[in-house]
């Protein structure tokens, strides 16, 4: 099946007015490779009709020899001969290059979208050089000598800082009794450089004064804004700080701007805020912690009404996207950075951090992390403002309490599905979540044992909801009793079962809701029951109820 349109990925090439030259051919390989990998299609138009590859391209093998011979690395390429409607074509795949790729020519090029969403071919400059090869996981930046810095461009007071809060979190730790030059070297603060001990990049963006920041790095910066409608209420120039100043420096940006709600878990009053406290933090932190530092640029952080976005320069790292940001392994842009961060306690020991941002997003019944106006320049997550709910409070709540500890993240994620959707079955639980299928399996088992989720039905149509005391706890049994495949002859059977389960009592007004039934058919129900000795009533007029007989 070929594709239907180019993208970032694949490009058509028509032969139907010229043969492609071999430049242009290499050019377009080249660029494939020094972004994602992908295929050249020859024979086919920029729209998608197939009109057939010329006569010289037809010898697959000498295309794949004149690929090798023109790059720079060599660069292999699978070649190969289709028929489309009986049209003939020529494909060219090419994988993600480990290295930058020239052509012989020494033009180094690479593929980028265009703001109509087409893909174009652009020069890929020196000075792009180490983003590609940190996305690609071959570069430290952050473990380099930070350009001009000197030693004493590292701030006492902030390495200080630095000690206090690798004690806080680990108060054994042996960096504590090593003097200031050594707690330096075993961090990597300083590293050796073209002419000796030097400050490294992560190092300066950890410690390093404002003035050499700016100096070494300027492109270390964040903005702050808020907006009201389309009014601005706070617009800050691009500030920059050392990392353990500016977390905190953000975090107070952020509190007038995140107010709190009171609700009941249970007996327990529980303030949630606009935005979880703790994924904020995380999110935030992975901000500056993977960001491209070689790309200028300043991470953002905009308030407004609809919620919260943080946006940071530089795309997913090589192997990580949107849709496998929860079960990726742990990757950083910034390998060194994120290793002293870690021994201060700032991130996640096991690189879970994302975890927390979603348990954080879905435990007050808010909806997911949106990472999906990310792009190859940025990563931009955006955060929903929580409107609580309190019946999943109450429920996550109960449950963490029963268990003595968290929820897992997946069960987590179950649950927000199944509060949204109402009834799911695994594989659609599988899409929403973009999660694999053994751990929605193994978190639906898990909610079934617990109580909080039930099936319904069986085999391949199976599918999972809240279960009735989850919905006796927050919007009613007859919600719960709604999701059951309802149809006329089982309706006295699902009266029963009700009432079973709403402590042995149902209302004509239940019945009304129901089953959307008129007034005097949820009386006549309710009578033939009580007729064949099912129900009792007790009372008269509209206050009568009927109770299990």
């Amino acid at each position: 099946m070929l594709p239907a349109k180019e993208s970032l990925t694949v490009e058509f090439k028509s032969e139907q007015k010229r043969p492609q030259s071999h430049d242009e051919i290499v050019d377009n390989v080249v660029a494939l490779a020094n972004t994602e990998g992908g295929t050249l299609y020859l024979g086919i138009e920029d729209d998608g009709i197939v009109t057939g590859v010329c006569d010289e391209h037809r010898n697959i093998n000498g295309l794949a020899a004149l690929i090798f011979n023109k790059t720079v690395p060599q660069l292999p390429a699978r070649v190969a001969f289709l028929y489309e409607n009986e049209v003939p074509i020529v494909s060219i795949e090419v994988g993600n290059s480990q290295q930058i790729v020239s052509t012989s020519q020494g033009k180094t090029l690479q593929r980028r979208l265009k703001a109509d969403g087409s893909p174009e071919v652009v020069p890929l400059f020196v000075s792009q050089f180490i983003s590609r090869l940190s996305q690609q996981r071959f570069y430290d930046f952050s473990a380099q000598p930070a350009p001009e810095a000197r030693l004493d461009d590292l701030n006492p007071d902030s390495r200080n800082k630095l000690r206090s809060r690798i004690r806080s979190a680990n108060a054994q730790n042996s960096l504590l009794s090593f003097t200031d030059e050594d707690f330096d070297r075993a961090l990597e603060l300083v590293v050796d450089g073209p002419y000796g001990l030097q400050p490294s990049v992560a190092g300066l963006l950890t410690i390093g004064s404002v003035d050499a920041i700016h100096r070494s790095v300027p492109a270390a910066s964040a903005v702050f804004q808020v907006m009201k409608g389309m009014s601005p209420k706070v617009n800050m120039d691009p500030f920059v700080l050392p990392l353990v100043d500016m977390f905190d420096r953000v975090g107070e940006l952020m509190e007038p701007w995140n107010p709190s709600h009171e609700v009941m878990s249970g007996l327990i009053r529980v303030d949630l805020p606009d935005f979880d406290r703790g994924a904020f933090r995380e999110a935030m932190i992975n901000a500056f912690c993977h960001r491209d530092y070689a790309r200028m640029g300043s991470v953002r952080f905009l308030v407004d009404d609809d919620g919260l976005t943080i946006a940071n320069p530089g795309g997913f790292i090589e192997g990580v996207s949107e849709d496998n940001l929860l079960t990726a392994q742990p990757r950083s842009r910034n390998p060194q950075l994120a290793l002293i961060l870690k021994a201060a306690g700032y991130v996640e020991r096991t690189g879970r951090g994302v975890d927390t941002i979603y348990a954080g997003s879905i435990a007050a019944g808010g909806s997911f992390p949106d990472y999906s106006q990310s792009s190859a320049e940025e990563v931009i997550l955006f955060l929903r403002r929580v409107v609580p709910d309190e019946a999943f409070v109450t429920m996550i709540g109960d449950e963490e309490r029963r268990r003595g500890a968290p929820l897992p993240v997946w069960s987590l994620i179950v649950l927000s599905l199944l509060r949204e959707h109402r009834r799911l079955t695994v594989v659609q639980l599988c899409d929403f979540s973009h999660l694999e299928h053994r751990r929605i399996v193994s978190a639906v088992e898990n909610l079934v044992e617990a109580g909080l989720v039930e099936g319904v039905g069986s085999g391949s149509s199976r599918s999972y909801m809240l279960s009735a005391r989850v919905y006796k706890r927050s919007e009613g049994l007859a919600s719960y009793v709604r999701q059951r495949d309802i149809d006329a002859t089982r309706r006295s059977g699902l009266v029963l079962e009700f009432a079973e389960k709403n402590d042995g009592v149902v209302t004509t007004a239940d019945v009304m809701d129901l089953f959307g039934l008129s007034y005097i058919s949820a009386y006549r129900l309710l009578k033939k029951l009580e007729d064949a000795g099912k129900l009792r009533r007790e009372g008269n007029g509209p206050s009568s109820r009927y109770v299990l007989g």
